[in-house]
């Protein structure tokens, strides 16, 4: 077994990182009504924007494939969340608008939510999530430099 108190604690947060994107996602899951956390991502992505974005736009946003978020796009049409339509300049780009049961869902589900992020960062001072928060850019910035295990530094 391994002994964690000793451990390259580098290792022991790469670890987590998973662990905790698994967690968080079956939680999530499992507590929302309608929508799955991975389809909940792509509609808060969506109200980043000023404008409805198109599928490109929004796979960034999203840090994900054209392809992923089509499939997760798709099933919120289908659910009645978004509608797809075709850009007014460019035929082939698809704009993604959020409905008005969206808009509904996110009212109703609002309690929920904030007990979700109340339960989750329980126990931490608002000083440790900064920190966090800080923290988990830079990885997020830091993986941009890395290449093939080796950062470009």
């Amino acid at each position: 077994m391994y002994d964690f108190d000793t451990m390259d604690k580098r290792l022991l947060v790469f670890g987590y990182l998973f662990r905790v994107a698994n967690r968080l996602q079956s939680k999530m899951d499992s507590q929302m009504k309608d929508l799955t956390a991975k389809q909940w991502f792509v509609i808060l992505a969506l109200g980043l924007f000023e404008q409805p974005p198109t599928l490109k736009q929004l796979a960034a946003a999203c840090d994900t494939s054209h392809q992923n978020t089509k499939q997760l796009v798709v099933k919120l049409a289908e659910k009645g969340f978004v509608t797809i339509h075709s850009d007014e300049k460019d035929g082939r780009a698809m704009r993604i608008t959020a409905s008005d049961k969206c808009g509904q869902w996110d009212k109703d589900n609002e309690q929920i939510a904030t007990q979700f992020i109340d339960g989750m960062f329980s126990g931490m001072s608002m000083g440790e999530i900064a920190g966090l928060s800080s923290s988990l850019m830079k990885i997020f910035e830091n993986l941009d430099n890395v290449n093939g295990g080796t950062a470009n530094v």
